[in-house]
């Protein structure tokens, strides 16, 4: 009994001098806990982005726009006269959801017509489409219901004369580019970047820290160029990380059957400038890592809100501005938005430049950093040597 007590005592000892491993039990959890309590403290999506094609141009058409920007979940960002400036738009992401007032919806309701509004809804993020047939629904059916009230009392008509009225306007509603609501298709290309990214951190970020510990790490620094260490451990990783890129996919696409839309070259090279960021990350986190435990913590830390945060599920234009600055800074977030204009949209190059440019971006900077620390390491390892020397002489 006293020896398993002594066990028990070592361990909380060693978990408690050991500054990375209590970080990791004590501080990491309450980290994360606070950050994604931030995310989600609105408790639901609101102020989505919104395109109103106003075909009618009415007081009436005028009323309806008001009630949805007034809706917390909609937020119209634009007000058109046609139905190809609202396409363009949701297009170009500058909506995610379109409502099109059709010509004529005034007089119809006027003379108890049936009519309708049509709700267009960015399926590619379930979160948003889902969030966005309730709110639309209901939204509609009150406006056409307060529209019915207003008409029998102005005729001073009721009973029968409901019946008229009561669906006086409509509502239906198209979803693009997931109209089945497929949870497998949404889910399984934001998991699959998500380890895609984890695997390709924790190998590369391990590689100088594993030379570190086996005391190997000062011959490879005092003997070779940055950019001889860089190009080996680079090329190398960047071998492993794209055969894990094809093999996830391939499995994807044939195992899964899942329907793609857009240029496989295209993902190809989006996937590859991802993984070069990922991987020249993780070098520069291997470089100022001192062992291994911290260089996964490290790694971990990025590596693990970074689904959360990307915007894959919860609207990044839904997140607190702090959260959403955090989220514009991770990889993640860039090679899943093409991922979504590739695969999901079948858009082409022009819709994923901008993130491509800026996952080189990070690239610049993390193999910046890593020079810039390789730089010191060997400095400090020749003040080292010749203060040795001296002390020998």
């Amino acid at each position: 009994m006293n020896s398993f007590l002594q066990l028990v005592a070592d361990e909380w000892r060693s978990i408690y001098t050991n500054k990375t491993i209590r970080n990791i039990v004590f501080l990491v959890p309450c980290v994360y806990m606070l950050m994604f309590g931030y995310l989600y403290q609105e408790k639901r999506v609101m102020e989505i982005p919104t395109v109103v094609a106003d075909l009618d141009q009415t007081e009436l058409t005028r009323e309806l726009i008001r009630a949805i920007d007034n809706d917390q979940t909609f937020s119209v960002t634009n007000v058109v006269t046609t139905e190809e400036e609202l396409q363009h738009l949701m297009t170009y992401e500058e909506a995610q959801v379109g409502f099109i007032i059709p010509k004529g919806l005034t007089v119809n309701a006027k003379l108890g017509k049936p009519t309708e509004i049509l709700n267009l809804i960015d399926g590619s993020n379930m979160m948003v489409s889902n969030t966005s047939v309730r709110a639309a629904s209901s939204l509609v059916k009150t406006i056409s219901g307060g529209v019915t009230l207003k008409k029998l009392e102005a005729k001073g008509e009721w009973g029968s004369a409901a019946t008229n009225f009561a669906t006086g306007i409509d509502y239906r509603y198209r979803i693009l580019h997931n109209p089945t609501f497929n949870y497998l298709a949404f889910m399984i290309f934001g998991l699959a970047g998500t380890v895609l990214q984890q695997v390709a951190f924790l190998s590369v970020s391990l590689s100088v820290t594993r030379q570190k510990e086996e005391g190997t790490w000062m011959d490879t620094l005092n003997g070779n160029g940055f950019v001889k260490i860089a190009l080996s451990k680079i090329t190398t990783h960047m071998i492993l990380a794209m055969f894990n890129f094809l093999l996830t996919y391939v499995l994807i696409f044939k195992f899964f059957a899942v329907t793609y839309y857009g240029s496989l070259s295209l993902l190809f090279l989006s996937g590859f400038i991802f993984n070069l960021a990922v991987v020249s990350i993780g070098f520069a986190i291997s470089f100022f890592s001192s062992n291994m435990l911290q260089a996964t913590q490290t790694a971990m830390l990025i590596a693990v809100p970074s689904f959360m945060l990307s915007g894959w599920t919860w609207p990044i234009t839904s997140m607190p501005t702090a959260i959403a600055i955090i989220a514009k800074s991770l990889p993640l977030t860039y090679f899943l938005h093409s991922v979504r204009e590739i695969i999901s949209k079948g858009h082409g190059w022009e819709f994923v430049s901008t993130d491509n440019l800026i996952l080189l971006f990070m690239v610049v900077v993390a193999l910046f950093v890593a020079f810039v620390t390789y730089m010191y390491q060997k400095k400090y390892t020749r003040k080292n040597y010749q203060s040795n020397s001296e002390t020998v002489l």
